[in-house]
Formats: structure tokens, C-alpha cells, sequence
């Protein structure tokens, strides 16, 4: 019974290591992108870059006042 108790206590620690390794590249490839873009982005104004969604994202209401006088 103590043999079980090692043995599962072992593999629960490898476990963590591998997912703390997993997390540890995680961060290290997301900070390294942070930089690349921080890098890039530099001298560029936030309204200069490329919208996605035209008009926040509101380009397919219609305008119920279109046809009016715009007296309203």
C-alpha cells in the first residue's frame, strides 16, 4: 500500500512538472510575440492600422431613416 502511495505521488508530480513546463513555454511564446508587436507597432497611430468589421462591426443594420427628410 505504501508502494501505491509513492508511485501515485510520483506521477502526480511528473504531471505537474509537465504542465508547468507546458505553461512556462506558453508564457515565454506569448511574451516574445508581445515584443515583436509592441516592436512593430511602434510610431503608428492605433486608428492608422486596418479595421476588421467595417464600422465596428455595424455595417449590416439598415438605416430606417434613410428615406426621410431628416426631420426626426
Amino acid at each position: 500500500d505504501a508502494t501505491w502511495k509513492v508511485k501515485e505521488q510520483s506521477e502526480e508530480a511528473r504531471y505537474i512538472h509537465e504542465k508547468a513546463t507546458q505553461l512556462e513555454a506558453i508564457r515565454r511564446d506569448l511574451a516574445e510575440k508581445e515584443a515583436a508587436k509592441t516592436t512593430s507597432d511602434q510610431g503608428t497611430h492605433p486608428m492608422d492600422r486596418d479595421f476588421e468589421g467595417g464600422f465596428g462591426g455595424q455595417e449590416d443594420l439598415e438605416d430606417r431613416y434613410a428615406t426621410t427628410s431628416g426631420e426626426h
